[in-house]
């Protein structure tokens, strides 16, 4: 999901980047839940029937069920903050809150787009400035990265307006 927040009369103002959360913590855990109690259904069965060793397998494809949607909505938390000021592009990348900070130089700083190799592949979308890279989005699907560098080509081909003349 790409949130554009600029003032209507300047070039200055921020850029949201965040993965689409099309399922909720809560509707993840009642999933869980559901297959928790389905599988165990099962494996009681099974073990009421006299194959006991259904049981621990099935309580170990819960627990790695478990860590993959964990892991999977950990990941729903990544955040890319983009701020564009009058000289400067600053850059944060984090989970919950930002990690790392890259700074550049408005002026010197170019959008570079690489084309996927694959039909299924979207384009790489990066901040180049004095030799050095950052990709911006990556999570971002086909359509959020089509907003994206729309938005960014506008933002970096125009220089920002000299006030007070």
């Amino acid at each position: 999901m790409v949130t554009c927040n600029f003032s209507p009369c300047s070039q200055d103002g921020t850029i949201l980047l965040q993965p689409n959360n099309s399922m909720s913590w809560r509707i993840n855990l009642l999933l869980f839940g559901a297959m928790t109690v389905l599988s165990m259904t099962i494996a009681i069965g099974f073990f009421l029937a006299g194959a006991g060793i259904i049981l621990p397998f099935s309580l170990l494809e819960l627990i790695a069920l478990f860590i993959g949607m964990y892991y999977c909505l950990w990941q729903r938390q990544r955040k890319e903050l983009i701020i564009f000021a009058k000289h400067q592009v600053t850059v944060q990348k984090g989970f919950y809150r930002p990690l790392i900070t890259h700074r550049y130089h408005r002026l010197w700083c170019q959008l570079i787009i690489r084309h996927p190799t694959h039909s299924w592949s979207t384009p790489a979308i990066l901040l180049r400035s004095h030799g050095k890279e950052l990709e911006l989005g990556s999570f971002l699907n086909q359509q959020d990265k089509t907003v994206l560098i729309e938005r960014l080509e506008n933002l970096l081909t125009i220089p920002p307006t000299i006030s007070g003349h």
